[in-house]
């Protein structure tokens, strides 16, 4: 499937939280970027604008300098390097299927370029004019039908002899004389195949709108006759995995590029995986690198030029004429300051909510290389312990990454207040203020002086859940509510309010089960209808707003157990949210989704958990200053 050219925006992040768009290099082109200016709070004259536009792209002296610049050295410079039209050399032009050959972004070839240890390569793979379509599309089906011409070439490369060669030392002596034969070619050897002919067949839109074409007699496959590469089989034969390896980090897809140190590879391990299996996998993957590379350069097809300009503006240009440019330290989007979209606006995100301090701070403050981060911010987790069956999010590794190198710095935030109604709880390295469980007649105090947010809020309808005759029992609410009800508390109290997190609230529990644990043990929350009606069972399928209707109570046996002085409800049909945004089952300390995952199995944060017969409540603590 060909695709168009079109070039995206690219965003330069200036001090105060403006943004500037960037459409071209001409002084008429910063001129109308410096119009289109995103425009945060402060003031920033259109001069400033154009002067911070002009050091973006490495020229000194201002905007009247580079127009300068622009007409005696960059423009000529574009001459000699026949850089003569803007296309984007990104995109894929033929997309095949395999999802694993991604299309690489302005801000990720930026940063590989500009912030990677090493020399600039002179050559990089995008992959913009590369036909995807063509043999990489193929799926098992296809690759194992094309091989059936060939017996001996079917059995190496489904076997995956090339592999155990390489990774065990295979003894090819096993083999027959002609394997043996095909195997000494390399990953470069030349197979002829015959394949199904897909121009001769009817498309499927075809098939399904044109009634004659369902009535026809069905026509004779024609096939045809091609020649791939063993390398090439391999990566079909091998695609999941070999996804890992086509990435911009290190020299991977740069004409600098042989198998080392500087070749990085996405697998990663848990601690305790076998030293032998790790060397194994690393062989592997060093194999499909090699095979990946020995594919894409035996081809000019996706190959870029890279012509640094000066330290913050480099050209990429095919043969013919066409060119891209990528500026250090850009980005590819405009920052969202409502992270949580329509379910929270900005005004009622607490303080301790560092998901959007840390991505303000990623977007605006941060220059780097993220691919690279993100990539050693996996190995990081893993090599501190990190589960996958625990993993918290992509997010939540790349900050934690980052507080460990030193770049990002969480704010301390702590109180000596010692507010009514909390207990000291002393943790290993820190002492916490803990609340009970906040409750009805609190949630509905909050929503009463707080209209506003009460009327444009989403997710499940609260009066229903929180229609218990005994308004001091639990509130039920969804993770933004409960955002909305910190941030007003903290104002309330001027009180550095917060959620406990997971191993905080483990830590509180000391890790005990409640009675209740197992999900037989009932507990159950029970449904009833607006009339009064009571479901012995889960109700049946209706409308979400007959559903949204209905009330979920505690049941009347409803018991609770202490820990640290604190009240838990035993039941496996109560939840509480936690810091990270997750929800944990009261009496079993499980995920949302009732499995041992509670980091990973995270439910929908606009829902009370009321879909599954889960109420969803929560508890404040704050640190108790050193």
């Amino acid at each position: 499937m060909k695709n168009n050219t079109s070039v995206p925006l690219t965003y330069i992040p200036l001090d105060k939280f403006h943004i500037l768009p960037v459409t071209g290099l001409t002084p008429d082109n910063l001129k109308y970027s410096a119009k289109k200016i995103i425009k945060d709070r402060e003031k920033i004259s259109p001069t400033t604008r154009l002067n911070i536009l002009a050091k973006s792209l490495g020229i000194k002296g201002g905007f009247a300098n580079y127009a300068n610049e622009f007409e005696e050295k960059l423009k000529p410079f574009m001459a000699t390097h026949k850089l003569r039209k803007r296309v984007n050399l990104l995109e894929h032009k033929y997309r095949g299927m395999q999802l694993g050959y991604t299309q690489f972004t302005h801000q990720q070839v930026s940063e590989r370029l500009f912030y990677s240890k090493g020399q600039v390569p002179s050559k990089l793979f995008t992959g913009h004019d590369f036909d995807f379509s063509d043999v990489l599309a193929w799926d098992m089906h296809e690759l194992n039908a094309a091989l059936e011409i060939d017996k001996d070439w079917k059995s190496i490369i489904t076997d995956d002899i090339h592999l155990k060669v390489f990774r065990d030392g295979y003894d090819t002596a096993q083999l027959s004389e002609r394997q043996q034969e095909l195997l000494s070619q390399g990953l470069s050897a030349k197979i002829t195949l015959m394949v199904v002919d897909k121009s001769s067949l009817p498309s499927f839109i075809d098939f399904i709108t044109d009634d004659k074409a369902q009535d026809a007699t069905p026509t004779a496959v024609k096939h045809k006759e091609i020649v791939t590469t063993a390398a090439e089989l391999i990566l079909v034969k091998n695609h999941n995995t070999v996804s890992s390896c086509y990435n911009l980090l290190g020299d991977n897809l740069c004409d600098t590029y042989c198998y080392g140190p500087d070749s990085e590879v996405e697998v990663y391990f848990e601690e305790g995986t076998l030293q032998s299996e790790i060397e194994s996998i690393k062989k592997q993957m060093e194999f499909f690198s090699n095979a990946l590379n020995e594919r894409l350069q035996a081809s000019d097809c996706g190959w870029v030029n890279v012509i640094p300009y000066n330290e913050n503006l480099i050209f990429l240009s095919d043969n013919s004429g066409n060119y891209d440019f990528v500026i250090k330290n850009q980005r590819d989007k405009v920052f969202t300051h409502q992270i949580y979209g329509d379910y929270l606006k900005r005004a009622d995100i607490p303080s301790f909510i560092e998901d959007y301090r840390f991505k303000r701070w990623e977007y605006f403050a941060y220059k780097g290389n993220r691919e690279l981060d993100s990539h050693l911010a996996e190995r990081h987790y893993y090599a501190n312990g990190g589960l996958t069956k625990n993993y918290p999010g992509q997010p939540v590794i790349l900050q934690s990454y980052y507080e460990a190198s030193g770049d990002y710095i969480i704010e301390s935030r702590s109180s000596n207040k010692h507010l009514y109604g909390f207990k000291k709880v002393r943790l290993a390295n820190k002492e916490l203020m803990v609340s009970e469980l906040i409750t009805i007649d609190e949630l509905n105090d909050f929503l009463h002086k707080n209209h506003e947010y009460f009327a444009t809020r989403k997710g499940d309808s609260l009066s229903p859940l929180n229609s218990e005759t005994d308004q001091k029992l639990a509130a039920t609410c969804t993770f933004y509510d409960v955002l909305a009800y910190i941030n007003w508390a903290e104002k309330e109290t001027n009180v550095p309010l917060r959620l406990l997190a997971y191993d905080e609230y483990l830590a509180v529990r000391d890790n005990d089960l409640g009675v209740n644990a197992s999900f037989k043990s009932g507990g159950y929350m029970t449904f009833y209808t607006p009339n009064g009606k009571q479901y012995p069972n889960h109700p049946p399928y209706m409308s979400e707003s007959d559903f949204d209707a209905l009330t979920l109570r505690f049941p009347d046996n409803l018991t609770c157990f202490e820990k640290n002085e604190l009240k838990f409800i035993d039941s496996n049909f109560f939840a509480e949210w936690l810091l990270e945004g997750i929800s944990i089952r009261s009496a079993s300390l499980t995920s949302f989704y009732g499995d041992a995952h509670v980091l990973r199995a995270s439910g929908p944060r606009d829902s009370t958990g009321k879909y599954k017969g889960v109420k969803t409540g929560f508890r404040l603590c704050y640190e108790l200053s050193q």
